[in-house]
């Protein structure tokens, strides 16, 4: 009986013991949550709110006693979750890189070529050589011709007033010879349109058409001629003219000229009408030669309408002389002067 008494007031000492434990021991844990606010890095400069878990009341697993027969209550260990700081939704920061303004490569000019100021020459127009004094436009050389022919011709009439057409035959003789009175155009270049008949006995004849003006003594001024095919019967076929420049260009002595010395000088540019040498003459107002000089002058070549040249004739006179100075060459087939030119110039001792 004591025994059992002893026993029960041991129960009810354990089991005030347990009830003053469970309390400390539910005071002890009692996990107290503390919030402990995470700066979270925002992207923007706007503070965004932190999520904060509210903590939930963890169930603590309180020991209970059972009226057992053992000597010793061993109090079961019971896993708790240690109170720390609440857990949070912590954001893995972004790492957020500032554009760095790049800076945009400016264009680099180009260096502009500088021109070179470059001097050109400046370009001396060369005088166009002169038409000829007396100009044959029409027929050509070489042209065949039935009867009449239909000249064109560009003239300047002698100091008589006249011009003097002429058709020679291959032998020699005068085919026709043709005296037009232009007396009211002295001193002017005229065109002039004659018909030339003619009459041949052979059925085709190698011919001269000239064209010829005289001055006062009867000297030749100037003289032009074109080598033609006449044709008795047929069809007349018509060719451009070959000689449209003047042949002999006298840059020195000009007309009315004064020379003294005995020694004439002469320079010029000449362009032969065929093959024959230039045959230079001093002619008085009587018709005598005074002075004769053969020249040969090459074609001229490139760009040359006409080939210069020099030359030196000697002269004798006892007085102012008067003289005409002609430049003229002969025919090859047919005998006779092709071409002529001349100026007066006067000579002295």
């Amino acid at each position: 009986m004591k025994k059992t008494l002893f026993l029960l007031a041991l129960l009810g000492a354990l089991f005030l013991s347990a009830c003053a434990s469970s309390v400390e021991l539910g005071s002890l844990f009692t996990p107290t949550f503390t919030l402990t606010p995470s700066l979270t890095p925002s992207v923007t400069q706007t503070p965004t709110p932190t999520e904060t878990l509210t903590p939930s009341p963890t169930d603590t697993e309180t020991p209970t006693l059972s009226p057992t027969f053992t000597t010793s209550f061993t109090p079961t260990s019971t896993d708790t979750v240690t109170p720390g700081p609440s857990p949070t939704d912590t954001r893995t920061p972004t790492v957020t890189r500032t554009p760095t303004r790049t800076r945009i490569p400016t264009r680099t000019r180009i260096p502009t070529r500088t021109p070179t100021i470059t001097l050109t020459p400046t370009i001396t127009n060369t005088p166009t050589p002169p038409p000829p004094q007396t100009a044959i436009l029409r027929p050509g050389l070489l042209s065949r011709v039935v009867s009449p022919i239909q000249a064109e011709i560009n003239v300047t009439p002698g100091e008589d007033g006249m011009v003097r057409i002429e058709l020679i035959g291959e032998d020699g003789r005068i085919i026709v010879r043709q005296v037009l009175d232009y007396r009211n155009y002295r001193g002017r270049s005229i065109t002039i349109y004659p018909q030339i008949p003619f009459e041949i006995q052979a059925m085709a004849e190698t011919a001269r058409l000239q064209v010829v003006t005289q001055d006062r003594f009867g000297r030749t001024i100037s003289l032009m001629s074109v080598d033609l095919v006449l044709l008795s019967l047929g069809r007349a076929e018509i060719y451009p003219p070959l000689v449209t420049q003047e042949p002999y260009i006298v840059r020195f002595p000009q007309e009315g000229q004064v020379v003294s010395g005995g020694v004439l000088w002469i320079s010029g540019l000449a362009r032969p009408v065929n093959s024959s040498p230039i045959l230079i003459e001093l002619v008085g107002e009587s018709g005598a030669v005074l002075s004769t000089k053969l020249l040969t002058v090459e074609p001229p070549s490139g760009e040359l309408s006409h080939t210069p040249f020099e030359v030196e004739i000697p002269y004798q006179v006892n007085a102012s002389t008067p003289v005409r100075l002609t430049f003229r060459q002969e025919g090859g087939r047919i005998p006779g002067t092709v071409a002529l030119s001349s100026r007066v110039i006067v000579l002295e001792p």
